[in-house]
């Protein structure tokens, strides 16, 4: 009669003490052999066990693989907004998306630069703006080109801005006031950070449109118009120019950083109001201004000269002949208080340039004096000179 092995289940022979397939022992201490049903039955269940064992384990990693995944997919969704470390590297400036960086520009503006900024960033947040990408643009009265890689947005006529090659740099543009304020995107990521919501930056980027402007059609159109008018009203008697105007802002800007000063500037439209309540350009034609030859306080005001002012950026040689200020260019900055007020008039007077400051806070007439800064005389004096 055959038995079988107690391990492997395998015919082995009654006289065998080892397994020759298994090698293993088949003696018994009760001297009985297990039958084979009772092998197959045993190795029936060892299977069946093992089935269940592999389909729980199979189960675990697909229930925990898949929330994983879910996850990292809900993750990918929701937080496009690159720089969710808090950090901006090199390479996550060079991937930022068009559209989150128009929602980081936008929101900077807002903070920094005035009404029209506050107004898209108002359209921003209510999923109603379109910006215009173009090569060039014409902003009022200046044309604002994209060159050396950069590139061209345009929110409204009046505001825009220049996004550099590497996207560390945007520089906003448009009228008079806001013509060439460069901010790093370093400096403006953590002020965003701060006081909105990656989620909100996220929704907010999407609800905007970049779109592709024709600003070639229309810079040139409004360019040959422009130059037609140029050829007619422009003459070797005018004592100020666009371009001088430019010089000025820029300078101004410097001279700003470097007094830890913020300069506003007249754009020709509106008013420009000090912190004393003067509002430029119609202040000047109040005919209420007395010349201080040195400190303004040094004497009364009664015994000092009452002189005219006149807003007249277009003044020529023939106009600046008379005993009036020709100003051409406003900029002020308003302190903490009425008395830190500093406002320039930069002016033609009898065809030459003068800088006069005023730093009135209250009285019947506004006193103005000769600046003593000299590095500002002397740079609008070289501004004036190089037309």
């Amino acid at each position: 009669m055959n038995k079988f092995c107690p391990h492997c289940g395998k015919s082995i022979k009654a006289t065998d003490r080892f397994c020759p397939h298994c090698g293993r022992s088949v003696i018994c201490s009760n001297s009985k052999m297990p039958k084979r049903s009772e092998i197959h039955s045993n190795r029936l269940k060892s299977k069946k066990r093992n089935i269940i064992i592999g389909s729980i384990i199979t189960a675990f990693i697909l229930i925990f693989g898949g929330w994983g995944l879910y996850q990292h997919g809900g993750n990918s969704t929701n937080s496009t907004v690159i720089g969710g470390n808090g950090k901006l590297t090199s390479a996550e400036i060079k991937k930022i998306p068009s559209k989150q960086l128009a929602a980081w520009a936008i929101l900077y503006a807002d903070k920094k630069y005035g009404k029209k900024w506050g107004e898209a960033a108002d359209d921003l947040r209510s999923g109603h703006l379109t910006i215009e990408s173009y090569s060039k643009h014409r902003f009022g009265d200046y044309e604002i080109s994209a060159t050396d890689g950069s590139r061209l947005y345009v929110i409204n006529d009046q505001v825009g801005y220049l996004v550099s090659k590497d996207n560390k740099e945007i520089t906003y543009v448009g009228n008079k006031s806001s013509y060439s304020n460069r901010s790093v995107l370093n400096q403006i990521y953590p002020e965003i950070k701060s006081e909105n919501t990656e989620k909100n930056v996220n929704i907010w980027n999407d609800n905007l449109s970049i779109v592709t402007g024709k600003s070639d059609e229309k810079a040139n159109d409004q360019n040959s118009k422009t130059s037609t008018k140029s050829k007619k009203t422009t003459s070797e008697d005018k004592l100020w120019s666009s371009t001088q105007n430019d010089e000025l802002i820029s300078y101004m800007d410097e001279f700003g950083d470097k007094m830890h000063q913020s300069y506003e500037h007249y754009t020709g439209n509106g008013s420009l109001t000090t912190a004393a309540g003067q509002e430029y350009p119609n202040w000047l034609s109040q005919g209420r201004f007395k010349l201080s030859s040195g400190d303004r306080d040094s004497r009364d005001p009664e015994d000092m000269s009452s002189i005219n002012l006149k807003w007249n950026p277009q003044v020529d040689k023939e106009e600046d002949e008379d005993d009036t200020y020709n100003v051409v260019a406003i900029f002020n900055y308003n302190g903490k208080s009425a008395e830190q007020h500093i406002t320039y008039l930069f002016c033609f007077y009898h065809d030459e340039p003068v800088a006069l400051i005023d730093q009135t806070t209250n009285g019947d007439y506004t006193i103005v004096h000769a600046t003593a800064n000299k590095d500002l005389t002397s740079h609008f004096e070289e501004i004036v000179e190089k037309d």
